[in-house]
């Protein structure tokens, strides 16, 4: 039985990266923290602007491994850093929360990266090929 986990890097990237930027909005209308507005939107604008730059290599058939890896890069310098906010303050929104999901992204990234060797080809890309 095959895993509900999409095998595409742009699949988690764009959701995730609208999530940061949301958080990162709704940090800033609950607390009035401009430090969240723009550390949420800015890295959740990379996040989803690295994930269409994946999508469209896809589309066209070239590698999307330099776009996963630099979204892997940005998760895991959001990880860092919501994980050390999290342990000085142990608040369990949004910095745990940003931390565990930054961490689960981490893991589908390796998945993606090394595992699966990258985003699999477009079925008629397969077909061509047998």
């Amino acid at each position: 039985m095959k895993a509900c986990v999409p095998r595409h890097d742009f699949c988690m990237t764009l959701p995730f990266g609208a999530v940061v930027a949301t958080l990162g909005v709704l940090g800033f209308v609950a607390k009035r923290s401009f430090a969240s507005l723009v550390a949420g939107g800015s890295i959740g604008a990379t996040l989803m602007c690295l994930g269409f730059a994946s999508l469209r290599a896809w589309s066209s058939g070239a590698s999307s491994l330099p776009w996963t890896a630099a979204s892997a890069a940005v998760t895991a310098t959001l990880a860092f850093a919501m994980g050390k906010k999290y342990m000085a303050s142990s608040a369990i929104f949004p910095s745990g929360m940003l931390a565990l999901t930054s961490v689960l992204m981490l893991c589908f990234y390796a998945k993606n990266l090394l595992v699966d060797g990258g985003n699999p080809p477009k079925e008629s890309q397969m077909a061509k090929s047998d």
